[in-house]
């Protein structure tokens, strides 16, 4: 995990080591700045961006922008790790045009008393990165300008090398501001890394530890229509609970690859009985009352957490619905079917004329050439790589369809042991269990990654991932193969143009590949002997045709040159309607759990909503689901299942367990065992 006290120690060394480093172009700053925002405020007042590992923010007035603002605001949680080794400044650094003079060179300024803006206007800080993707997924007219400019900036090198897929800088927050004449003019602020040395040793007026300078943005960017866009429902709308709940889904999901966040449920009161000591020792006493969102980021080593609390909704907090009278069945006999699986990945070995699994493997080197190709062609820090007819890809996923053998995992790393003991422990309990691992993306379009690899569509490209399926239901685990018929589906040429499976710029599903799995777990579902006594308490659905446009989770983390190739997606959505038109509400009580990724967070929590795997499950089964669902937790999302106690889960019929199956190589954190050896 990142470790903030080197960030400082980093800066610190280079500025010794480079004392004659070119001056920068622009004024310092006469005194730090004081303008505090109008609606956010910081409770842990210790709070310190560059040593602190938890963040606890209040908002007035929960607007988008005021959301946004909290979140990204000088957010510890939310900085990149420093290079390991940061590119020496220039010999003679370009200062003549700086962000490609989108940003007018004569108002550049460390000092914020040196612009134009008012008080009010600088209380009426937005942050820039957040807001530049909402306009552009609300086609405000100017929003492809502004993303020109956050660009411009990202990409400024000052006539060095610069190190690929990691800025030197970035526009930290836009401010409007109304001229004599009314005339609306943008400023922004941008802030500098704390190993950058390419221009010297920077003023850092705020003292945070990341250097800033201020400017006026060309003025034709400033387009009346722009600013009308940003003074409106991202400005003045105050988002309901169920929106607020909204944002922080889609805010943890958008930074989990990058930044391994979850969202934590809340309490009446945080720090709660589950948070870490070291949290609290660093909070120093701090409670809040009826956090409104509880984030956990990082949760290797050292925990980390950003806590946002929208004052005076304390009777609301956002937290998952419930509470009604659990139904709970009668139980019946266990009834795995864990040759289903097995027989279907026998006879793909078989149907392959290879002997062993190596020698299948061995078969589909023109695959693993390929994709190792592509990973070393790009630098580590870049998740994201582009593919063919606008498809990206995740680095993490690639890497897993490459892996080798599962099995042979170092310990903490091989899931193996670990599905197998949740799946006793459930019988233990009388509970049926069924895993469901989701297939990448490049799987299923392999043909995408490279064009070379057409003729290796609707086949399997990682013959490892199959030989853990058939080791699972060697030890009594029935797996829900969605491989082969998300293969199968995609062999429909007329349907896989028209919607694919997946998103073209996420690393998730489409609505139609969403869909094609629940009917797969539905059909598993009611074939279970208890399902009769649930068909009894039927519920009918319908659907609701939907749709939102977004960029997907790829996109910001591709190199800075490719991201202007993309544009926001509009896709579609089904969403579930109940009696009396009411969209579909996930139910704690209910005997069915899915137990998930973001796979299943997708579509339900986030973007069109009750549009997901569990609102589809449900709607063909007749009876609602119970989800819990972390963002990229899908190894270790049991202990959210079993802080609920032995007895809850006991009343529970079947555990659903989706998960991705990327997540079955070298995932970020160790698998952990239910009992420890």
């Amino acid at each position: 995990m990142r470790k903030p006290t080197l960030l400082l120690a980093t800066s610190v060394l280079l500025s010794a080591c480079h004392p004659s480093a070119p001056k920068y172009p622009w004024a310092d700053a006469a005194a730090p700045p004081t303008q505090a925002h109008a609606q956010v405020h910081t409770l842990n007042k210790s709070y310190s961006r560059s040593s602190s590992h938890v963040l606890v923010r209040e908002i007035a007035s929960p607007t988008r922008a005021a959301l946004d603002f909290a979140a990204y605001h000088a957010n510890f949680m939310i900085a990149g790790e420093p290079p390991e080794a940061p590119p020496p400044p220039a010999a003679a650094a370009d200062v003549s045009h700086p962000f490609r003079d989108l940003i007018e060179r004569p108002t550049l300024s460390a000092d914020v008393q040196a612009t134009q803006l008012s008080a009010a206007e600088l209380g009426r800080a937005f942050a820039f990165a957040p807001l530049s993707e909402y306009l552009l997924a609300q086609h405000a007219s100017g929003a492809e300008a502004l993303e020109e400019l956050g660009s411009a900036v990202r990409s400024e090198s000052w006539g060095g090398s610069g190190i690929p897929g990691v800025p030197s800088q970035a526009i930290s927050e836009l401010y409007v501001h109304r001229g004599a004449a009314g005339q609306p003019e943008l400023w922004v602020k941008v802030e500098f890394a704390p190993w950058f040395r390419g221009l010297g040793p920077l003023p850092d007026p705020d003292r945070d530890g990341y250097p800033e300078v201020y400017g006026r943005v060309r003025s034709d960017l400033a387009k009346t229509e722009l600013v009308a866009a940003i003074d409106g429902d991202y400005a003045s709308k105050v988002l309901s609970p169920a929106e607020i709940r909204t944002w922080a889904n889609e805010l943890s999901s958008y930074w989990y690859p990058s930044f391994n966040t979850d969202l934590v449920p809340p309490g009446p009161s945080w720090p709660d009985a589950q948070t870490e000591p070291e949290i609290k020792r660093e909070l120093a006493g701090l409670s809040v009352q009826a956090p409104t969102v509880v984030m956990r980021g990082k949760p290797q080593g050292q925990p980390t957490y950003a806590v946002f609390v929208v004052k005076d909704l304390a009777a609301a907090p956002v937290a998952a619905q419930g509470g009604g009278k659990a139904l709970v069945l009668t139980k019946t006999a266990l009834s795995p079917a864990p040759q289903t699986a097995a027989s279907a990945v026998q006879a793909e070995l078989t149907q392959s004329g290879a002997a062993s699994w190596q020698a299948w493997s061995d078969q589909l080197k023109s695959y693993a050439n390929v994709a190792k190709k592509r990973l070393k062609a790009s630098a580590p820090a870049i998740k994201g790589l582009a593919g063919l007819d606008d498809f990206l890809f995740y680095r993490t996923a690639l890497e897993s369809t490459v892996s080798g053998d599962l099995e042979l995992q170092a310990p903490g790393k091989n899931p193996l042991p670990v599905v197998v003991e949740w799946q006793r422990e459930l019988a233990r309990l009388g509970v049926d269990f069924l895993f469901v691992p989701v297939p990448a993306k490049e799987e299923i379009f392999p043909d995408k990654l490279d064009a070379a690899l057409a003729p290796l569509v609707g086949k399997v490209v990682n013959p490892w991932q199959r030989k853990l399926v058939a080791s699972l239901a060697e030890h009594g685990v029935e797996v829900l193969d969605l491989l082969a018929p998300l293969l199968a589906a995609r062999a429909q040429p007329a349907q896989d143009t028209l919607e694919p499976l997946y998103q073209r710029q996420d690393t998730h599903w489409s609505a139609r590949g969403l869909e094609l799995a629940a009917q797969l777990i539905a059909a598993r579902i009611q074939r279970y002997p208890w399902y009769a006594q649930l068909a009894a308490h039927k519920r009918t659905y319908s659907t609701r045709d939907a749709s939102f446009t977004r960029a997907g989770d790829l996109l910001s983390r591709l190199p800075e040159a490719q991201q202007k190739r993309f544009k926001p997606e509009t896709l579609p959505a089904h969403q579930v309607v109940g009696p009396n038109d009411a969209l579909y509400e996930d139910d704690p009580d209910s005997p069915i759990v899915i137990l998930g990724d973001s796979f299943t967070g997708v579509y339900q929590l986030t973007d069109a909503e009750h549009a997901g795997l569990s609102a589809h499950i449900a709607r063909a089964i007749g009876y609602p689901v119970d989800l819990i669902m972390s963002y990229g937790g899908g190894p270790n999302v049991r202990h959210k299942l079993l802080r609920r106690g032995e007895e809850a889960l006991e009343q529970k019929q079947l555990v659903v367990w989706v998960m991705a199956d990327r997540d079955l190589f070298n995932y970020w954190e160790d698998w952990e065992p239910l009992h420890k050896p």
